[in-house]
């Protein structure tokens, strides 16, 4: 990969990045005051003081930061560990990003990245999924491999980590929002993922320079550039606190279209979701449909469910096999009359096959196993990224 040429105007952005006490939105009214990174700079002590909201430390920062020692170093990292930069004075930058006033000043980036996609969702959620957890985010983002999109999340446990491996399963684009340095990979147990992506143009990215240590504070900021690159944001499964949280409140308040997958109401993982939907911060979602119709993405596209393309469930097929081989009688009966259509246990028990207590038990026990969901109505479904066909 033939790196760009690291220009001064590139160099003074990345030391007004590194200033400390210098943050995203005093380093834009920087910007806008003097009309260039460098003229920030090369200005008098007295110049800077003039700015309004411009602290004694930020100005000593600026000062000893003229000879941008530390940009130069981090150039010269950069270029042996093959990390790009962009800054918010080129015209690449993220469009759907740099409208926001805490936009980075500089991301530095690994990979293809199509910046300015067509469409981009964001997809976050809990560390911990369900099994019907796991299966929504398959088949949501099974269903949008049609439509162009770029898949965009923070590369945790869970739920962030499923969207990306199910993207990659479908040829889709995606791209991993980092909050350390992207000399490596957290958590280590994603590098697989790290590397399929770069190989796919998908890309890692951060507005941290390479070696910088983890940080907790840094996770927020991180959950900010999700929120900020994408045109929507799916929430799926999450507590009422956490990172899945805080990127829908600042996606909410980015005038981003959230959406949730509700749950019921004495799930801990379902707690979240449904706070959003009721405080009008997240539609209620419960197909693609819903997110192709809100946000008129098949407007000018053919028609979203063209199944004449599938894609695999990630790590599917054995697992669930052997899941399906190890049912016993009763619950193998319940899975077909479920698949048939009688999809509530008084159907069931009208079957004249088992007695009410033995379909309670084993509806219970294929809902612990993650193979049926109860949906309103007293009702069941399977679902479908566990069930073999």
């Amino acid at each position: 990969m033939k790196l760009p040429y690291y220009n001064e105007q590139t160099i003074y952005l990345i030391e007004l990045a590194l200033c400390e006490g210098i943050g995203p939105v005093m380093g834009r009214h920087l910007l806008q005051y003097f009309g260039n990174p460098e003229a920030i700079f090369c200005s008098s002590i007295s110049a800077l003081q003039e700015i309004s909201g411009l602290r004694s430390s930020q100005i000593t920062s600026i000062v000893n930061g003229a000879k941008c020692v530390q940009a130069k170093a981090i150039m010269q990292q950069h270029e042996s560990l093959n990390i790009l930069c962009i800054t918010l004075l080129d015209a690449a930058y993220p469009y759907r990003l740099k409208e926001f006033a805490d936009a980075p000043l500089v991301l530095f980036y690994k990979g293809e990245l199509e910046w300015n996609a067509k469409r981009v969702i964001g997809v976050v959620g809990t560390r911990k999924p369900t099994p019907v957890g796991r299966a929504m985010v398959v088949q949501m983002i099974t269903d949008l491999q049609e439509l162009d999109v770029v898949v965009v999340s923070g590369m945790a446990y869970g739920i962030d980590v499923i969207a990306h491996e199910t993207a990659l399963q479908c040829k889709i684009p995606t791209w991993a929002v980092l909050a350390h340095g992207l000399e490596k990979i957290y958590p280590s147990d994603h590098q697989q993922f790290a590397r399929k992506m770069l190989m796919e143009k998908g890309g890692l990215i951060s507005e941290f320079p390479a070696y910088t240590p983890i940080n907790p504070n840094f996770f927020p900021r991180r959950n900010r550039i999700v929120a900020g690159l994408c045109d929507a944001l799916l929430v799926i499964e999450s507590g009422v606190r956490g990172g899945s949280m805080i990127t829908a409140s600042i996606a909410h308040g980015y005038s981003r279209d959230v959406f949730a997958i509700p749950g019921r109401p004495i799930d801990k993982n379902a707690e979240g979701c449904n706070f959003l939907i009721q405080k009008n911060m997240a539609s209620l979602c419960v197909s693609t449909q819903d997110i192709v119709e809100r946000m008129n993405w098949d407007s000018f596209d053919k028609p979203l469910f063209d199944k004449s393309k599938k894609c695999p469930s990630p790590k599917k097929t054995v697992r669930q096999f052997e899941l399906f081989d190890s049912l016993s009688p009763t619950e193998k009966q319940v899975m077909e009359w479920i698949v048939a259509g009688n999809d509530n246990s008084n159907s069931m028990v009208r079957q004249q096959k088992w007695s009410a207590t033995a379909i309670s038990v084993a509806l219970l026990d294929l809902e612990l196993k993650g193979l049926i969901a109860a949906v309103p109505g007293n009702q069941y479904q399977i679902i479908s990224a566990f069930y073999p066909s």
